[in-house]
């Protein structure tokens, strides 16, 4: 029997029935296995599965990847200077500032309005206070004024303080001032230690001078003062 089967051999037809066969079963099998189109995704795809081997050179664009990982490129040359722009327009004014709050009092610490009498050079009468007007001295009586010495008893006011004056100033009172009376010039000088000039020791704390502004002539006028004590 065992000498049989050797000895049988299968002819052409058998073969190529068997091969139709075979070829048949794995068509089938092939076809059972086949993916849809589109039908694989990401969770498909194991991780790490897609090297750089599999993927078609150019294929990328500059979307699938991240900003950190496309390399930066040099830097471009300036650009051309952009056109001036207009001129913006004027703001709005501010509003007024709030008036500030009135000033302390001066310190003037005595004043006086001191006249003349033509008929006597030697007087210096302080002119009285007005009804209803603010007082035309402070700090200083008659006695406190004289005129100056010898020839200087035109033109030289002379004054006996309270104390010896830090400043003081002088001005003429034009009131009813005749027309020659306008190129005068009054000055005023203090007490700084030293002996003024032409005033008696009673009276060298302050001294006031009148003159003719073009002939340099001493010359009595009414005038005010004031001090600073």
């Amino acid at each position: 029997m065992l000498s049989r089967i050797r000895s049988w051999r299968p002819s052409h037809t058998t073969v190529a029935a068997y091969m139709a066969l075979f070829i048949a079963l794995g068509g089938t099998s092939y076809a059972a296995v086949k993916l849809p189109k589109n039908s694989v995704g990401s969770t498909q795809i194991k991780k790490n599965a897609v090297s750089s081997s599999k993927v078609k050179n150019g294929s990328l664009t500059k979307s699938d990847f991240k900003a950190s990982d496309l390399p930066v490129g040099p830097a471009g040359s300036q650009g051309p200077k952009g056109d001036k722009g207009d001129n913006g327009t004027n703001g709005t004014n501010g509003t007024n500032g709030t008036n500030g709050a009135p000033g302390a009092d001066g310190t003037a610490d005595a004043f006086a309005r001191v006249g003349f009498a033509p008929a006597d050079s030697s007087l210096r009468p302080l002119e009285p206070d007005d009804a209803g007007f603010a007082p035309q001295n402070k700090g200083i009586v008659q006695a406190d004024v004289v005129a100056g010495e010898g020839g200087a008893a035109t033109g030289t006011t002379c004054f006996d303080l309270p104390s010896r004056p830090a400043s003081a100033t002088v001005s003429l009172d034009n009131a009813d001032a005749a027309a020659a009376d306008r190129n005068l010039v009054a000055s005023v000088a203090i007490d700084r230690g030293e002996d003024l000039g032409d005033c008696p020791g009673t009276h060298n704390d302050a001294r006031v001078r009148i003159v003719d502004g073009n002939t340099g002539t001493a010359q009595n006028a009414r005038f005010f003062v004031w001090f600073e004590l």
